[in-house]
C-alpha cells in the first residue's frame, strides 16, 4: 500500500473500533436493551449487533499491528519510555474515571481511598478501559511480534490462523454442548489480542497479498462471516434458553470464539475498497488517526455525563437508536477535546499517535 491507501484503511477501521466500543459500553442502557423484551422481528439484529461490538477490541489490534509492525524497529530505551508514558496515561485518566465515579456517589469525594484506586485500576476499570491493558501488552510483547512479523513463513501464518480458530472457536463450543453450561472466553488471551489480530493485520496490509484476493474468495469470506454470527447467535440463545436467563446475552459468553474470520473479512474488504480507488485525497499533517488513543482515554470519561442524552431520547426513539446517538455524540466531543490537549507537550506524550496518522500524512508506508 501506498501511504495515502495505508491511511484510508487505518481511518475506516478506527472509526468502525471506536462506534463498536463506546456502543459497546452503553450496556443495558443502550446495545443490551432489547435483551429483556419479546423476542420479535428486531430482537436478533440486535443480538447480532451486540455481538459485533465485541470485535471492537479485535479490530483495534489489527490496526495497531498494521500500524507499529511497519515501522522501523524502536531502540529498547525508546520502547520503554513509550511503554512507560502509556501506563502513566492509563493511571492518570484511570484516576479520573475513578474520581468521577466517587462524585456520583452520595458522599463524593469523601470516599476517596488509595488503596481502593490501586485496586481499581489493577483489576482494570469499569467499561472498555481493560481495552487500554491489551494496548499495554502488545507493546510489551512487541520485539517479538515484530520478529514473528517479518520472518514467519506462510505455513506459521496458517497455523495462527487455525489456532485461533480451533482453540478459541470451535474448542469452547464443542466443550458447552459435552456438559459444561458456563464459559466465557476473555478478550486478553494471548493468542487472540496480544499477537493473532495484531499480526494479521500487519499481514493483511501487504499489497501483494490482498492484489491476489479475488471477488470470488470475498464473497466466500462473507458466506462464513455470516456463518459464523450464526453459530454465536444459536449457541447464545441455546444457553439462555437452557439455564432461563435472558442477563446471559449481556455477558457474551461466546462472543470471542468464532470473531477472527468476520475481522479478517472486515479489514480485507475495506483494504480491498481503498486500493481499488483511482483517486485518494492526501491526508493532512493534523488527523483523525492521530487522535485515536487519546479518543478512547477521553471517551471513558464523558460516556457517563452524556447519558442524558440517553434518557431524554429514549422515550421519543427507544434505547437502542437513543444509545447511537449517544455514542456519536461521546466519539464526536471526545475528539475534539483530544485536538485540544494535544496543543501541549506533555499531552502528546500521554495521548500519544498509536496508529501512525503522522507518518502516513508524511509519506511512510510498506509496498
Amino acid at each position: 500500500m501506498n501511504h495515502k491507501q495505508a491511511y484510508r484503511v487505518q481511518r475506516i477501521i478506527v472509526i468502525v473500533v471506536l462506534l463498536l466500543i463506546l456502543f459497546g459500553d452503553t450496556n443495558m442502557n443502550g446495545v443490551f436493551s432489547f435483551s429483556h423484551q419479546p423476542q420479535q422481528i428486531w430482537f436478533y439484529p440486535q443480538l447480532v449487533v451486540a455481538l459485533m461490538t465485541a470485535a471492537g477490541p479485535n479490530l483495534l489490534l489489527m490496526a495497531l499491528g498494521a500500524a507499529q509492525l511497519r515501522r522501523p524497529a524502536l531502540a529498547i530505551s525508546q520502547l520503554i519510555r513509550q511503554i512507560l508514558w502509556l501506563i502513566g496515561g492509563i493511571a492518570l485518566f484511570s484516576l479520573f474515571f475513578y474520581l468521577e465515579d466517587l462524585l456520583g456517589q452520595s458522599q463524593g469525594l469523601a470516599n476517596f481511598n488509595l488503596a481502593g484506586f490501586f485496586t481499581a485500576l489493577a483489576q482494570a476499570p469499569v467499561g472498555f478501559y481493560d481495552i487500554l491493558y491489551e494496548l499495554l501488552g502488545f507493546f510489551v510483547t512487541l520485539p517479538l511480534l515484530r520478529v514473528i512479523a517479518h520472518h514467519a513463513s506462510i505455513t506459521i501464518q496458517r497455523y495462527l490462523f487455525w489456532a485461533e480458530l480451533v482453540f478459541i472457536g470451535m474448542v469452547p463450543i464443542v466443550v458447552f454442548f459435552t456438559g459444561l453450561t458456563t464459559i466465557n472466553i476473555d478478550p486478553p488471551l494471548a493468542i487472540t489480542a496480544g499477537c493473532f489480530f495484531a499480526l494479521m493485520g500487519y499481514w493483511l496490509s501487504q499489497a501483494d497479498l490482498l492484489t491476489r484476493i479475488t471477488r470470488e474468495q470475498l464473497l466466500v469470506a462473507w458466506l462464513l462471516t455470516v456463518a459464523c454470527y450464526a453459530v454465536m447467535v444459536s449457541v447464545t440463545m441455546y444457553q439462555v434458553n437452557l439455564e432461563h436467563n435472558f442477563d446471559l446475552i449481556s455477558s457474551q459468553p461466546f462472543a470471542q470464539t468464532f470473531q477472527a474470520i468476520p475481522c479478517l473479512t472486515l479489514w480485507v474488504t475495506v483494504a480491498t475498497w481503498v486500493m481499488n480507488r483511482t483517486t485518494l485525497k492526501q491526508p493532512r499533517r493534523h488527523n483523525f488517526v492521530q487522535t485515536a488513543y487519546g479518543t478512547l482515554l477521553v471517551a471513558g470519561l464523558l460516556i457517563e455525563p452524556f447519558t442524558g442524552i440517553n434518557r431524554v431520547l429514549t422515550p421519543v426513539i427507544g434505547a437502542w437508536w437513543a444509545a447511537w446517538l449517544w455514542t456519536l455524540a461521546v466519539g464526536l466531543v471526545s475528539v475534539e477535546v483530544v485536538w485540544l490537549l494535544r496543543h501541549w507537550q506533555w499531552a502528546r506524550q500521554l495521548l500519544p499517535d498509536l496508529f501512525g496518522g503522522a507518518e502516513l500524512s508524511g509519506g511512510l508506508a510498506d509496498g
